[in-house]
């Protein structure tokens, strides 16, 4: 009999896109180590989908699972065994509401009763990028510095582009797991006269009622954040403002990307990244104190990738307030550090999720022996996959759980309904 193969869905679900893909997983490749998940799943079928085009996020998978019958050789919806969503919010009861787009409550639960799925689980889409990680081979990244890598140590992910996140793994058994956190909202720590200047002018910017507001670090590490950095140095050093390039840099749809790009021949726009830049590696060295990730810290997003010259050389500017840490700079010398090229971490960290769900879910027996003869099979890829009969005792458990775990959910979304 053929290697059977299991079905898994992964998905990276922002405010404006859904990215969804559904993997074949054969039996014998249920332990692949994660970086080789790439190679030996087999993808089935990925699709991007504008979010403003469907009512409802169940109204998306609908679509995609349809789409995806196409691609399957029989010609019906993939039997998905597990899935795992990156989703742009806070996870509570594996519930969320979309950050982004407020009126989108995605329940796992409700999505494993409406799609016959036996487990969804829904993570933070920075705790994504942190498993995605995982999965990167040495050409996905570009060293920085080499330090000292540890397999047994953290490993700790920071990331600036819409905003700042920031997660950190640490071994579990003989795996990794990763975590979540909120380190993008420590303060801002303004160390020179014009930093100081340029915390108070955001203080009065985003202020209420007279009250100067408290200023985090993402106002000045993200894209947003490198159009606060200008607005200030407009304003401080109005002879320095080129009308021509402001006007390009104000209508442009994407503006922290024109300051980026002008740089090289507008003083504004090059401070502006600079001073940026130097925060950005003031809170990589604290994310490199606070989890001392000799395992590797590696800084994502879409910020880093495009702005190396910044970061490469252990005198850039980025490096400099990385090493500026006083007597404990020392604590640092250990830590690698890596700028990842790869722009999909969040989908490739779903894939890790629902890869190490479907290994808990599948009989430790078919993973022995891959040549069981009360198996139902289908053979929608060429190495076959498994029916639903095998696996319908731990369906049927999980839908048990899901049928008490959805009134738990109803009563979630409905707290955070009342709550916005």
């Amino acid at each position: 009999m053929a290697n059977k193969s299991h079905y898994c869905m992964a998905g990276d679900i922002g405010g404006t896109n859904a990215r969804l893909a559904v993997y074949s997983v054969p039996t014998d490749a249920l332990n692949v180590p994660e970086t080789q998940l790439n190679t030996s799943h087999k993808l089935v079928f990925t699709k991007n989908y504008k979010n403003d085009k469907f009512e409802t996020f169940t109204d998306v998978v609908s679509q995609f699972l349809d789409d995806a019958s196409l691609n399957c050789s029989q010609g019906k919806r993939p039997e998905i065994v597990t899935a795992c969503l990156a989703v742009a919010g806070p996870v509570s009861n594996n519930v969320v509401r979309l950050t982004n787009r407020g009126e989108w409550n995605i329940s796992a639960t409700e999505l494993q009763l409406n799609f016959n799925i036996v487990q969804v689980n829904l993570v933070n889409d920075f705790v994504a990028n942190g498993y995605g990680l995982l999965t990167l081979t040495e050409q996905e990244y570009t060293v920085v510095r080499d330090g000292k890598p540890d397999s047994t140590r953290p490993i700790a992910l920071i990331g600036a582009g819409t905003g700042l996140g920031e997660c950190f793994l640490a071994r579990d058994g003989d795996r990794y797991r990763a975590y979540p956190s909120e380190g993008g909202h420590v303060e801002y720590p303004a160390s020179t006269e014009l930093e100081v200047e340029l915390l108070q002018f955001l203080q009065n910017k985003f202020g209420r009622d007279g009250k100067p507001a408290r200023i985090s670090a993402e106002r000045i590490v993200s894209g947003k954040g490198i159009e606060n950095v200008y607005e200030f140095l407009v304003s401080r050093f109005p002879e320095q403002v080129d009308d021509r390039k402001h006007k390009q840099i104000m209508e442009g749809d994407e503006s922290a990307k024109e300051i980026s790009n002008l740089a090289y021949d507008y003083s504004l726009a090059r401070q502006a990244m600079e001073l940026m830049m130097k925060a950005y590696g003031a809170e990589t060295g604290n994310v490199g104190l606070k989890y001392l990730p000799a395992g590797g810290l590696y800084i994502a997003g879409g910020i880093a990738p495009h702005n190396m010259q910044y970061i490469k050389g252990s005198n850039s500017i980025f490096m400099d307030a990385f090493w500026n840490k006083g007597r404990v700079a020392s604590i640092l010398e250990d830590v690698p550090v890596r700028v990842v090229m790869s722009e999909d971490l969040g989908l490739r960290g779903a894939h890790v999720v629902a890869a190490r769900m479907l290994t808990d879910a599948v009989p430790a027996a078919e993973q022995d022996d891959t040549s069981s003869n009360n198996v139902a099979y289908h053979e929608d890829s060429p190495a076959g996959v498994v029916g639903a009969v095998e696996l319908m005792p731990m369906f049927l458990t999980s839908l048990a759980a899901a049928v008490s775990a959805v009134l738990i959910s109803h009563m979630v979304l409905k707290a955070q309904a009342n709550s916005s």
